[in-house]
């Protein structure tokens, strides 16, 4: 049984400066010079098969300023030769670490920590020579990255769970496929017949092209400026929270989901008016797919989004035009989304 937590949800899924080690946190600023030699690199966005090439191509192209950028596909990419200091590179990495225990006495393992690399990272090429034997050796550097959260492997779905509709994780009944959006997720069922298991990656919450818009604004305003991020920069922008008084705020329906880290399972949907029992200004829950339609036709509003890092929660609102963070905190109370952390934001508009 394996569970696959997000590591690195960092400043509202965006990081940008060197990193210290594999899960770490923090990162060190990078200096001045960084930024004005990538900004003569050319760089290459290494377009994620699971995107559509020419959407995302169009998306990034309208909102990238900070250097010249060009879009290649994974196959492409593979076949290219792009090792050069003059290049830098955008790519999508999905790779994760999970360490398990042998309980003593028992046949039996438990995990006791997870990492998972889901993110676009952009890195450069800080050194490239040839080797004798006429191999290429090079030295990368990170400038930034962009963490997203998947769904946990191995989720086990209630079979009484009454909230099916177009809610991403929601029980769709006793079949040996499950379909996602555009992606579909072959399951078994257990030998109660009660619930299921994922045996392979459901999609993540928030890698869609939307998001991805706003998270790739962010980034490109910060690289412009010099910038450096970090997770523990927190936002209270109150005089653009204060413009929730009079606006909706728009919420992806996933958040309402509540869900157990120590069974892995997804123990009920709260219905819209309880999480949201002591947020006293107006919102609106949508679906990923209304939720992203509404960014990508260029409506301007604030949405809420949630993201964890190995216990960590980070809560933001983003502006979806601009792409501006107008709220990010970070706590380790809980995984989840609560009425507390909705209260809390009510206090700041009022």
């Amino acid at each position: 049984m394996t569970c696959l937590l997000s590591i690195l949800s960092i400043y509202s899924q965006v990081n940008i400066g060197r990193k210290r080690g594999l899960g770490n946190l923090y990162v060190v600023e990078h200096k001045d010079k960084l930024y004005d030699h990538i900004r003569k690199t050319t760089t290459y966005f290494v377009v994620p098969d699971s995107l559509d090439f020419n959407e995302t191509k169009k998306v990034i192209e309208e909102i990238w300023t900070f250097n010249t950028i060009k879009f290649i596909s994974e196959i492409d990419y593979k076949k290219s030769d792009l090792i050069s200091t003059d290049n830098s590179i955008i790519k999508f990495q999905d790779k994760n670490y999970i360490k398990t225990k042998q309980t003593i006495g028992l046949n039996d393992e438990r995990i006791v920590g997870a990492i998972d690399l889901y993110k676009f990272q952009m890195f450069y090429y800080k050194e490239v020579s040839k080797k004798d034997n006429g191999k290429i050796k090079k030295e990368i550097g990170q400038i930034a990255e962009i963490i997203f959260t998947p769904n946990n492997y191995y989720r086990f779905l209630a079979t009484d769970l009454d909230y099916t509709g177009d809610f991403e994780i929601g029980y769709v009944g006793r079949s040996n496929l499950i379909k996602t959006g555009t992606n579909e997720f072959t399951i078994k069922a257990k030998d109660d017949g009660n619930s299921y298991e994922y045996i392979k990656s459901p999609d993540s919450y928030n890698f869609h092209l939307g998001y991805i818009k706003n998270y790739f604004q962010t980034l490109n305003n910060k690289l412009n400026n010099n910038q450096s991020l970090r997770i523990r920069d927190e936002i209270k922008n109150k005089d653009k929270l204060k413009e929730l008084k009079s606006k909706t705020l728009y919420v992806p329906n996933w958040l309402l989901k509540d869900y157990s880290t120590f069974k892995l399972k997804v123990t009920k949907v709260l219905k819209p008016e309880e999480l949201f029992e002591d947020y006293k200004y107006e919102f609106k829950v949508l679906t990923n797919n209304e939720l992203n339609a509404k960014i990508l036709n260029k409506d301007e509003f604030y949405y809420l989004m949630h993201t964890t890092y190995n216990g960590e929660k980070v809560v933001s609102i983003i502006n979806s035009l601009t792409g501006q963070i107008i709220y990010s905190i970070v706590d380790n109370s809980s995984n989840l989304i609560k009425k507390s952390d909705l209260k809390n934001i009510s206090k700041l508009i009022k």
